[in-house]
C-alpha cells in the first residue's frame, strides 16, 4: 500500500499543560477535517520528558468515549488521515529540533463486528510502521519498532548515543504509560 496522499491542513487549537506528576509535561492540540468522513479529528502531541512526542488522534465524534483511540469510523480516509498525523512531525520539530516522537497502535476495538483485538503486532501498529518508513527518512531519526506492544519510536539522530537515549525513553513510557507492559 502506498500512502501518496495530501492530507489535510492541520490547525493548532491550544496547548495544555500536563499537571499528573508524571513525565508528560504538556500536549499541543490541533484539528482536521476530512471531507471524505465529513468529520473533524483531533491531533494530539503530548510532549514527555526526554523530548519525546506522543502522536495520537481520534475522531472528534468519539471524544467523550474512554475507547476513542480504539474505534474504527470505516468511512474510507484512512491515507489522508495519517498523511496529516505525519505532517504534525515537521511543525513541532520547528519548536523543538530534538524531539523524538512514538507512536502506539490502538488495539481495535469494534462493537459492530464485536471484535477486540490483541495489544501485540495489532492491525493500526502494522499501518502506521508503514506510513513512517515511507514518509519519515532515516537521516533525521532512527526506526525503532516494538511489535511486541505495537510501538513504534523515531529516535532524533541530535543525540549523542542513540542506545541511551532509547533506553531513557522506554523507561519514561513504561512508567508514564503502565499499561505498556514490560517493554
Amino acid at each position: 500500500m502506498t500512502f501518496d496522499y495530501a492530507g489535510y491542513e492541520l490547525k493548532f487549537v491550544q496547548q495544555e499543560r500536563c499537571k499528573d506528576g508524571s513525565s508528560h509535561q504538556f500536549t499541543r492540540i490541533y484539528k482536521f477535517y476530512s471531507s471524505v468522513t465529513k468529520y473533524y479529528y483531533v491531533l494530539r502531541a503530548e510532549y514527555h520528558e526526554e523530548a519525546v512526542f506522543s502522536i495520537k488522534f481520534y475522531c472528534k465524534k468519539d471524544r467523550k468515549s474512554e475507547f476513542k483511540y480504539s474505534k474504527i469510523i470505516n468511512r474510507g480516509d484512512v491515507g489522508n488521515i495519517l498523511i496529516t498525523c505525519v505532517k504534525a512531525i515537521p511543525i513541532l520539530l520547528k519548536d523543538f529540533p530534538d524531539a523524538s516522537f512514538g507512536f502506539i497502535g490502538a488495539r481495535t476495538l469494534d462493537s459492530t463486528s464485536r471484535k477486540v483485538e490483541f495489544y501485540n503486532n495489532n492491525q493500526r501498529f502494522r499501518v502506521y510502521k508503514n506510513v513512517i518508513a515511507q514518509k519519515i527518512g532515516t537521516l533525521t531519526f532512527e526506526h525503532i519498532e516494538y511489535p511486541e506492544i505495537s510501538g513504534y519510536l523515531l529516535i532524533n539522530r541530535v543525540t549523542s548515543d542513540l542506545a541511551v537515549k532509547e533506553i531513557a525513553i522506554k523507561r519514561m513510557f513504561a512508567a508514564t504509560y503502565n499499561n505498556l507492559g514490560d517493554i
